[in-house]
């Protein structure tokens, strides 16, 4: 296998891949993926030359702390389920694949950790084996409802604030380009007036859902940003392709055949404003945000139902 091809899975991974040094007293990581700075919220650099411990905190009470320092030990394998922690506090079940690299001797120089956020899968099993559940199950429950839209069931507002900075620091220095798409469902406030705020709820979440469904990268997602307003955020995206793909998202609303009035098609549909980042045109997130907004704003100006880049 080629090394590029081996390097282009590796950091567009689902799951968080670490690799710790052995040879270094205390096993400090010395590689992390992408994945695994949105999963804990830590930057390469905050987390770099530490001990993985560090997520933990000072949960340190764990049956599974005791398991990893035995495998590290004996140069073994091992797969455990821990309680960690992100950068903001909030608590996730992380399922860590612990595997050693060996050299010539057999000696273990380095580990390859997996991490996995299994969270829903944790809780799920402990809601079927307690019929009550503890504060610490609603918490996590809560936690995670936190960063959700209540109405649509796609990521909130608070969600995206916080994404927008880890991956703006993330393509800083992968030099991958990072596109920020604004999408704002047209002539909304005419639409409720005539069908009502029940129809206008419902066509929200058959937006949300639609618009959830046309990723190809773990690392994109949509948000709702506001009232009838969307964002999606996505890595590796040239302009051409953007261009292309906010087309196909005015399409894919169309599709729906939601039924409005005040539309000119006859049918809801959105507008939206995209902008590509790339190294050389800024350091602050709010750049990004303000040429979006600006596409926006053209688009709708243009006659809505299209999108414009920024």
């Amino acid at each position: 296998m080629k090394p590029e091809i081996l390097q282009q899975a590796v950091m567009d991974s689902r799951d968080g891949i670490t690799i710790s040094d052995n040879c270094q007293p205390d096993n400090p990581l010395i590689f992390m993926n992408p994945a695994f700075e949105r999963l804990t919220g830590y930057s390469f650099e905050e987390i770099n030359q530490k001990n993985c411990r560090m997520l933990q905190r000072r949960d340190r009470d764990q049956p599974g702390i005791a398991i990893i320092r035995n495998a590290i030990d004996a140069g073994e394998y091992c797969l455990v389920t821990l309680r960690n922690y992100r950068k903001d506090d909030s608590m996730f079940w992380n399922e860590l694949s612990l595997s050693p690299i060996l050299d010539k001797y057999g000696k273990a120089t380095h580990f390859i950790g997996i991490q996995k956020d299994v969270t829903a899968r944790v809780l799920l099993e402990q809601q079927l084996l307690e019929k009550n559940q503890s504060y610490e199950q609603t918490r996590y429950q809560l936690e995670r409802l936190a960063v959700m839209d209540g109405l649509t069931g796609i990521y909130n507002r608070r969600f995206f604030d916080a994404q927008l900075d880890i991956q703006w620091k993330i393509a800083r220095r992968t030099k991958e380009p990072l596109t920020l798409l604004m999408i704002d469902i047209d002539n909304f406030k005419q639409f409720n007036d005539s069908y009502g705020h029940q129809a206008g709820d419902s066509a929200l979440k058959r937006v949300a859902t639609s618009l959830s469904r046309s990723f190809s990268r773990s690392s994109d997602f949509v948000a709702r940003y506001g009232g009838e307003e969307f964002v999606i955020l996505s890595t590796g995206m040239t302009g051409r392709r953007a261009a292309q793909f906010a087309n196909a998202l005015c399409q894919q609303v169309r599709d729906l055949q939601i039924p409005h009035s005040a539309s000119s098609t006859g049918c809801l549909t959105v507008s939206i404003g995209y902008a590509v980042h790339l190294l050389s045109t800024g350091n602050d997130p709010a750049v990004l945000l303000g040429k979006a907004d600006k596409a926006l704003y053209a688009a709708k100006q243009r006659g809505r139902n299209q999108s414009f880049g920024g």
